[in-house]
């Protein structure tokens, strides 16, 4: 968190004893995280209740965009000579999420002792922890692949561009998807009570 440049290097460093086990206790960690905001946050303070809220969709929510940010930056550093593996690109975009890991717990905790008319601290705490990956996750793009400011700007746009490709796919995916099987059901029905 307060030394990226070298965490960085060190997963660059280390390729040959790679192992997935830190992406997906850190992933879980900040599911674990998600889930404790949303059951113990004082309730003038909750974005969403918990009676209201869908563990597995908020965990989608959670981590969609972030693997999709590292298939998408990847991509777009594969393309413009980086130098990263996935593998690492997964790493590090998963490591750049310890401010989140780290701090939500407390700042859920001090939502506790504030009240309504201070959601202005506690959204402000959460905005700032989030600006903090964001950053991260620029570091780790300029590191991991020996950019320069500039170049790691235009692979930040083109990812988060390539990002909403990817999306826009699935959902013209679903969208087609739930269109053929409905085309399908009504060709099923019609044939049911034309034939029997």
């Amino acid at each position: 968190m307060f030394h990226p440049i070298v965490a960085f290097y060190y997963i660059k460093k280390d390729r040959e004893k790679f192992n997935y086990t830190p992406i997906f206790l850190l992933l879980l960690l900040l599911v674990t995280g998600r889930v404790f905001s949303i059951y113990v946050t004082h309730f003038p303070l909750a974005t969403i209740q918990p009676r209201d809220a869908n563990i597995f969709l908020e965990s989608i929510k959670l981590l969609l965009p972030i693997l999709t940010w590292a298939l998408a930056s990847y991509a777009m550093t594969t393309i413009l000579d980086g130098e990263s593996l996935f593998r690492e690109t997964l790493m590090a975009t998963t490591y750049s999420l310890m401010p989140y890991i780290v701090f939500i717990g407390p700042v859920t905790l001090l939502s506790r002792i504030l009240e309504a008319d201070m959601a202005a601290l506690h959204t402000g705490l959460h905005t700032v922890i989030w600006l903090w990956v964001f950053l991260l996750f620029f570091i780790s793009l300029k590191e991991m692949n020996n950019y320069t400011i500039k170049k790691t700007v235009i692979v930040t746009l083109l990812s988060i561009f390539t990002m909403a490709l990817i999306w826009a796919t699935f959902a013209l995916f679903f969208a087609i998807s739930a269109q053929f099987f409905s085309f399908l059901q009504e060709v099923f029905i019609e044939v049911k009570f034309k034939f029997l």
